[in-house]
């Protein structure tokens, strides 16, 4: 978890046989310093369309409410509430 209080966003780090393979930031509200290009908890999915154009695939991400955005070839995937960006997932693309 970054910082002390439950309402800050937390990070998350998948480990396989010793080594990172994913790397995931969530929360309601924006990070500060941990952007991916440009784009940050919190900002508007109109943001996110803009940055990244149209999406490959949504499908629920298992929270409630919450849509998972994928761009698949793209190793990175968005959690999507509310029309906001509450998770920002990077894998390594080499691990199924």
């Amino acid at each position: 978890m970054i910082g002390t209080s439950r309402a800050l966003p937390r990070a998350i780090t998948t480990v396989k046989a010793n080594r990172v393979i994913a790397l995931q930031i969530s929360g309601p509200a924006p990070a500060p310093g941990y952007s991916f290009n440009q784009l940050n908890l919190g900002h508007s999915t109109e943001r996110l369309l803009a940055r990244f154009g149209s999406l490959v695939h949504v499908g629920p991400s298992g929270l409630e409410k919450t849509e998972l955005w994928t761009y698949a070839p793209w190793p990175f995937s968005f959690e999507v509430r509310e029309d906001r960006v509450t998770s920002i997932r990077i894998n390594d693309p080499t691990i199924q």
